[in-house]
């Protein structure tokens, strides 16, 4: 393909990005291996974080835990804020603030 020549200096990314906008309509197919090629993972990396951290919040002393609970608690200690930077008066404040649900 002598289309593509002088492409090879850039990064895999930005060659797809470039294949897809600029010569898609002339090679369709090359454009969607492309949009294909830049959305496979590379590795599996996150998914393993995700089973490990998965592993230490749903342990054998808290196996009833559900999926929506275990998602979130995944979400808090994965996205959450450190515990230095954590306003506790201001979750107790909500928390107490919360209609009691148990009777």
């Amino acid at each position: 393909m002598t289309a593509l020549r002088g492409y090879g200096g850039l990064h895999f990314l930005t060659a797809c990005e470039v294949l897809v906008r600029d010569l898609g309509n002339i090679y369709p197919e090359w454009a969607t291996l492309a949009k294909i090629a830049c959305v496979i993972p590379v590795s599996s990396v996150p998914a393993e974080r995700g089973f490990s951290l998965q592993n230490r919040i749903k342990t054998a002393q808290r196996s009833r835990l559900g999926e929506n609970k275990v998602t979130r608690l995944m979400r808090i200690d994965s996205c959450g804020e450190t515990l230095g930077t954590f306003d506790f008066k201001s979750a107790a404040t909500h928390f107490t603030g919360l209609t009691k649900r148990r009777k």
